[in-house]
């Protein structure tokens, strides 16, 4: 090489290297603005959602003023005060919102209608359109964070890739989610006779059949978050190009960086993963049923009461048959509740058996292509890449 090239060479050397700095420079600009305008819709999100709150709940104008601005600053003054990461702290303030919504749908939308009582439409509605964007953002948040984080153990990716959405998060939108159908039936009974009687059965009955709505929301939401994250890994395994994007193609590489790490131990982890993100949904569907069954039990003992009081009284026969239709009455929880439970925890159930599935199919191929990944680094022939799979 002449002393000419070599000077060229090293003339554009320094100017790459200005290149790649600024380039980098205008990437990390670009991700502190796009914290900075997630940081300021977060917080005017939590003040409309503090000042709906106060709204429901009837309190004062001027203390939900101030809730609402507290909620406001508190994803601006928390990272300060805590030392934590923006993406975490907002993570928590969207847990505590979300938490707030559905205890106040609760007390002011789902008490008065098992009560009969009106309900303030025009308070609750914002707090059911709420909740679900509240829980995005804080997926989109959970998810932001972890892949913004550099030491992470390769159980802590799979993790995210096959335990599923937090549990108390899936569980306070799964009230709202709950809170929300019961308004819907009672209105749909209330505006057509037709569907009266089935209204009834949900708010007619107690707080059983809410309670059953709470539980099958709750693990609808985990198999549905647990379906979307699945169908985007397989998705991104099958690319030749994106396999780097998915969480478990990092983790893989990952694993293979770490020479202490055999594959059957890697594989044993992914399936542990997957197997323990059952446990809660199972519990669900073993839940769901038992309290059918609860209901059953309290009916029939209001009406073994009301019937004891009858004999026990001295009513003449005129007075009996109304007596016997009140006391009998109860049974109608009995019955109903179970049927509700029953119903209810058949289609989870079949969701679930269908998600499963879909999930041990995507992960046979994932776990072809790991296999058929080692070999090729033996320099023995490999497989074909992971298919997406279909439920």
């Amino acid at each position: 090489m002449s002393e000419q090239s070599v000077d060229v060479v090293g003339a554009e050397r320094p100017s790459i290297q200005a290149g790649e700095e600024a380039s980098s420079a205008r990437v990390r600009q670009s991700a502190a603005t796009g914290s900075t305008l997630a940081l300021v819709a977060l917080a005017a999100f939590d003040a409309i959602a503090g000042a709906s709150m106060a709204l429901a709940l009837s309190v004062p104008l001027l203390a939900g003023a101030f809730a609402a601005g507290v909620l406001g600053t508190v994803p601006f003054w928390l990272p300060r005060l805590t030392k934590a990461a923006p993406e975490r702290c907002a993570e928590v303030v969207g847990l505590t919102v979300l938490l707030g919504i559905a205890l106040t749908l609760a007390l002011t939308t789902l008490l008065p209608v098992l009560r009969d009582d009106p309900v303030a439409l025009e308070a609750s509605l914002p707090l059911l359109l709420m909740a679900p964007a509240a829980y995005v953002a804080y997926l989109l948040l959970g998810r932001r964070a972890a892949t913004q984080r550099q030491r992470m153990s390769v159980a802590e990716r799979i993790g995210i890739a096959l335990s599923g959405p937090p549990m108390v998060l899936t569980a306070a939108l799964g009230v709202s989610l709950a809170v929300g159908a019961t308004l819907g039936i009672h209105h749909v009974g209330l505006r057509a006779d037709d569907w009266a009687p089935l209204a009834g059965k949900f708010v007619d009955r107690g707080i059983i059949p809410p309670l059953t709505l709470m539980l099958f929301f709750w693990g609808l939401l985990l198999l549905a978050n647990k379906a979307w994250v699945l169908w985007r890994e397989g998705r991104l395994l099958a690319d030749a190009h994106r396999t780097g994007h998915a969480v478990l193609g990092r983790a893989h590489a990952e694993a293979v960086a770490d020479t202490a790490a055999s594959v059957d131990d890697f594989l044993d982890l992914v399936w542990k993963k997957s197997t323990d993100f059952y446990v809660v949904p199972r519990y669900i569907n073993w839940a769901i049923p038992i309290l059918g069954f609860i209901g059953t039990v309290l009916g029939i003992s209001l009406a073994a009461d009301g019937i004891q009081s009858i004999i026990g009284s001295r009513s003449n026969l005129s007075d009996l048959s109304s007596e016997l239709g009140q006391a009998i009455a109860p049974l109608g929880i009995a019955f109903d509740t179970t049927l509700i439970a029953l119903s209810l925890s058949v289609l989870l159930t079949l969701l679930q058996t269908i998600l499963q599935r879909w999930e041990d199919k995507v992960l046979t191929g994932y776990e072809g292509w790991v296999r058929a990944s080692s070999r090729r680094t033996d320099g023995q022939p490999s497989l074909e890449r992971p298919s997406e799979g279909a439920p």
